[in-house]
């Protein structure tokens, strides 16, 4: 543990701004909870690789249910609305390249003084929408709402392994920090776990 800490001290002092960002966020997250292990590690897939802090805690209750098709509507509908955001910051439609594309596109509309009109809530929920999307067609992932003690959260959880994400949280955390480049090393990671040896899906 003396270990592990030591390398957390480190990184937050001299680690990279991304670096301390990630770790700061994990920080706030944590509390209050306790935690069995907290690492950094390196995923791997044909699409590179990705660094990031990786924390086991003690399970909490919860309830989990996948959206039903009238909850799933509006997400998928705010979906389309992607190329549109493409268009405004990258000045064309989605490529094959679609996490460089977001990347990029997440990045330009970061930095802009003109937003285009793209509120951070209409960011969040467009390219949230997707990212989740993109990761439950090439991930064989669903869409769900978990309900624990912290509150409600609309995440994608794997339909056969239960590996999850939460594509609007990922977005709307980093908003503050002005932090961009973030959807491909998440996506390295989510298909790094999928083959993983991860717990079957409740298939409620």
């Amino acid at each position: 543990m003396a270990i592990v800490t030591s390398i957390f001290d480190a990184l937050r002092k001299f680690g990279r701004s991304n670096q301390k960002t990630a770790i700061h966020r994990q920080d706030e997250q944590l509390v209050g909870k306790q935690i069995i292990s907290r690492n950094q590690h390196v995923s791997r897939s044909e699409l590179g690789t990705a660094t990031g802090f990786v924390a086991t805690i003690e399970p909490t209750p919860e309830t989990l249910v996948p959206l039903t098709d009238e909850e799933l509507t509006p997400i998928l509908e705010n979906a389309i609305f992607v190329d549109s955001f493409f268009s405004a910051f990258l000045n064309r439609a989605s490529s094959d390249k679609f996490l460089d594309d977001l990347d990029n596109a997440f990045g330009m509309w970061t930095e802009s003084a003109d937003k285009k009109g793209y509120s951070d809530e209409a960011v969040i929920e467009i390219v949230g929408a997707a990212f989740g999307k993109f990761c439950v067609e090439t991930l064989c992932m669903r869409w769900v709402r978990i309900v624990d003690e912290y509150g409600i959260a609309i995440a994608i959880q794997g339909r056969v392994k239960d590996f999850r994400s939460f594509p609007f949280d990922v977005i709307s955390k980093r908003i503050p920090s002005g932090e961009y480049g973030f959807f491909k090393p998440v996506y390295i990671n989510l298909q790094e776990i999928s083959q993983g040896d991860c717990a079957p899906t409740n298939v409620a």
